[in-house]
């Protein structure tokens, strides 16, 4: 165990306390009564302080131009004038609500949802019903994350592939300007994987005339906990050089206390965590034809023990209470995100050259409690972890030429490139009670002398679109990409009942090549609203798995690509004096080759290919803003995502459910600003959110662990005053009690399940100066 120390991994028969058990513990002791009184009178000091300021910020309004401008096709654009269906949620909706997570942010768009794998950056994103397993553990990503203009995250699947499809970058809100979604194939833009869309976050940018800072922080309290959640965070914007060189740095660092109690191991609010990361950007605009930003990011993840509870069989009755769980050692879990940048923009006149560079690293370290399971002679008392480091390594190029929004015929050609290095070192071995390894037959993996496998996955791509203006009501607009991919996956040696004697092997798939293309029209009926119609193809790339070629597991050597193509018609558009923002849309979409996590008669789960699948649905968004400063708002989404054949694989039959896919969903919302007087404005704002049943695996199995529908509602209150604001939010204000994943399934008769965080309150402070 000393050498599995120095690679990074924790004991895990050590049930002392855990650093967040330490960090918890600073606030043990006093009642959440005291310390928001503590704050409110801070608060209150911080108000006066502000009044002291000459400069006056702008309240809140909720009438305010609802015009947002996105960049969702790579050129910036109105909201409005995107010919395909897209949820954006900017800052100033992020911090008035608390969001802390991606799960806070997706749980207001329609058409996505969060699947939750037990800890911050475990989730899976599905949008439109695109899933095929309960955390897609084992397959590559359908919707690919962005920042700014720099995909991350992996994108090959398998075991060695990074498990890109269960692990999406959850960065923290305070330095996001906004939040896109788009929902559907986007693969003539983006490539491979964006099949389901595209989640990007967008970050702001250095201001170049203007020094601004930002501080805040908060305190909360989460139901069953017996600590308190903090967090502190700042940012500071310099123009170096005036309209020349601008500088941003920010910082953030958030804890939770936790609200799980592990029995098994004698702690309480064991799932602590830590949040941490910065960023800096620069901008500098030597002419007014060219400007450069480069930037890095930084962020680490620390939990400290699964959000998991143990349930009974199919019955959703919790086995050891509501927030209570038990296992023989805490499941740990640890990431770390790199991003590096650099963007060039040079106007050309007639177009844009753009080059988009950047390199990015995430690493996660998991600890799973396998104690039990039939594969082991020595399993009812055996301590059986299933430890893995995973890893992933990717370079990216992207160069594009970009005509001027405003002609008559707009046009963008590019290429793109990119290189991933996934590595994964797994231990899944049986060890005493006292870290000692028992002997075989009861070691199941023992990795040889050279550690994990070492996979790598190329793309390259060339795409061009282009729309044509017919008059100004009507355009049509056709992209077309080329690209090919390939992946390299070598297992270097494993021993032990399932080992392949410790030799070295590789799979390498051939360069697969793939078109995607995209056709859409436009006809506006009015200056702000428009009739559109699309379709657009997307694929996922295939691949290999570190374990091919062992005759005892009997997994085959390769999986092939899945595709897809979306149609759709939709209506979107500002009405009624720009007040009212209205978005229709209705979809079908013909999925082939679907890649699912199979599982063989010995047991065993890898990536492979099942036959077809369907999902088809309506999405209504729609908002309006009263001139009092009332805004209203909501949607509602159904979706029918289904197999149209047998999956013998998975157990799956034909009209089966995907799992992870709501059939219905809805949010209605209600924001109010209002100016109190003397420079004094309230805001105050509630939510509420339905998610319908979900099922976790395909009903054909006899298993689906179907989770059952959410209701759930948030509420928000607070003023602001000259650059200083004082929140107080509630998440979650009835409790319910729903789950939000399902984790390993290595007990059908126990599974374990993600419930949602319970009733939470919070106080948020930030100041601008």
């Amino acid at each position: 165990m000393e050498q599995d120390k120095k690679r990074g991994y924790i004991g895990f028969c050590d049930t002392s306390v855990v650093p967040g058990e330490a960090r918890a513990r600073r606030f043990r002791g006093r009642s959440a009564k005291s310390l928001f009184l503590i704050a409110a009178q801070a608060s209150s000091a911080l108000l006066m302080a502000g009044a002291a300021h000459a400069q006056t910020a702008a309240a809140s309004r909720a009438n305010d131009d609802p015009e947002i401008v996105v960049t969702a096709q790579k050129r910036s654009e109105k909201l409005t004038e995107v010919p395909l269906a897209m949820s954006v949620i900017q800052a100033a909706d992020l911090a008035k609500r608390g969001a802390a997570s991606l799960a806070d942010i997706a749980a207001y768009m329609p058409g996505v949802a969060i699947s939750n794998g037990g800890a911050p950056g475990q989730n899976g994103v599905v949008i439109r019903g695109l899933a095929t397993s309960y955390n897609n553990s084992f397959n590559a990503p359908l919707v690919v994350t962005y920042i700014d203009d720099q995909p991350t995250g992996a994108s090959a699947g398998g075991f060695g592939g990074a498990r890109g499809g269960a692990y999406t970058l959850d960065l923290m809100p305070y330095d996001i300007e906004k939040v896109e979604v788009l929902r559907g194939p986007q693969g003539t833009l983006y490539g491979a994987n964006a099949m389901g869309g595209i989640l990007k976050y967008s970050l702001k940018r250095p201001d170049l005339t203007n020094i601004e800072a930002q501080a805040g922080g908060e305190i909360a309290h989460v139901a069953s906990a017996s600590g308190l959640d903090w967090g502190v965070r700042g940012a500071i914007n310099l123009p170096v050089v005036t309209d020349k060189l601008g500088l941003r740095v920010s910082i953030y660092n958030r804890e939770t206390a936790g609200y799980i109690d592990n029995i098994g191991i004698g702690r309480k609010n064991s799932n602590s965590t830590q949040t941490i990361g910065g960023r800096v950007a620069a901008l500098f605009v030597p002419t007014e034809r060219l400007s450069i930003e480069a930037s890095a990011l930084f962020q680490r993840i620390t939990s400290d023990d699964s959000t998991a509870v143990t349930l009974v069989g199919q019955t959703g009755v919790p086995a050891y209470g509501r927030y209570v769980r038990s296992t023989k050692f805490p499941e740990t879990y640890r990431q770390r995100a790199q991003n590096y940048a650099l963007k060039i923009d040079w106007d050309l006149d007639f177009a844009t050259l753009t080059s988009s560079t950047s390199y990015a690293s995430m690493k996660y370290n998991q600890q799973i409690d396998l104690s039990g399971i039939p594969y082991v002679p020595s399993a009812p008392t055996a301590l059986i972890p299933y430890i893995f480091n995973n890893s992933v390594k990717k370079f990216t190029q992207e160069t594009r030429l970009a005509s001027p929004n405003n002609e008559t015929f707009t046009w963008m050609v590019g290429s793109f490139f990119t290189r991933e290095k996934p590595h994964e070192y797994n231990d899944f071995r049986a060890y005493s009670a006292y870290d000692v390894p028992l002997p075989a037959p009861n070691n199941i993996l023992l990795l040889g002398t050279t550690p994990g496998s070492r996979n790598t996955y190329t793309e390259w791509g060339a795409f061009a679109n282009g729309t044509f203006r017919f008059s100004e009501k009507f355009d049509i607009g056709a992209g077309l990409r080329y690209g090919e991919n390939r992946s390299r996956g070598c297992d270097e040696g494993f021993t032990g009942i399932y080992g392949n004697g410790g030799t070295y092997a590789c799979q390498t798939r051939p360069w697969d090549g793939v078109t995607t293309w995209m056709v859409n029209a436009r006809y506006h009926f009015q200056p702000d609203a428009m009739i559109y119609g699309r379709i657009a193809t997307g694929y996922r790339p295939g691949g290999g798995c570190d374990t091919c070629g062992n005759p005892l597991l009997g997994v085959p050597p390769t999986y092939d690509p899945d595709r897809l193509t979306n149609y759709e018609l939709g209506v979107k558009g500002l009405f009624l004096d720009r007040r009212l923002q209205f978005e229709l849309s209705a979809f079908y979409i013909d999925w082939t080759d679907i890649q699912l996590r199979v599982t063989n008669s010995q047991g065993f789960s890898y990536p492979g290919n099942g036959d077809t699948a369907v999902s088809k649905g309506v999405e209504l968004n729609s908002s309006y803003s009263f001139r009092n400063g009332l805004k209203l708002g909501g949607f509602v989404t159904y979706t029918d995502a289904k197999l149209t054949a047998p999956a013998p694989g998975v157990g799956g039959k034909d009209g089966d459910q995907l799992p992870g896919s709501a059939r219905w969903a809805a949010a209605a919302m209600a924001d109010y600003a209002h100016e109190i007087g003397n420079g004094l404005n309230g805001v105050a704002g509630i939510a509420y959110r339905y998610k319908d049943k979900v099922n976790s695996q395909l009903a054909g199995t006899g298993q689906p662990f179907p989770m059952g529908a959410q209701n759930i509602v948030d509420i928000y209150g607070g003023v602001e005053l000259n650059g200083t604001s004082v929140r107080l939010y509630a998440k979650n204000l009835f409790n319910d009690r729903s789950y939000t994943g399902l984790t390993f399934l290595t007990d059908r008769t126990r599974p374990l399940f993600i419930p949602v965080q319970p009733f939470t309150v919070g106080l948020q402070i930030d100041h601008s100066f």
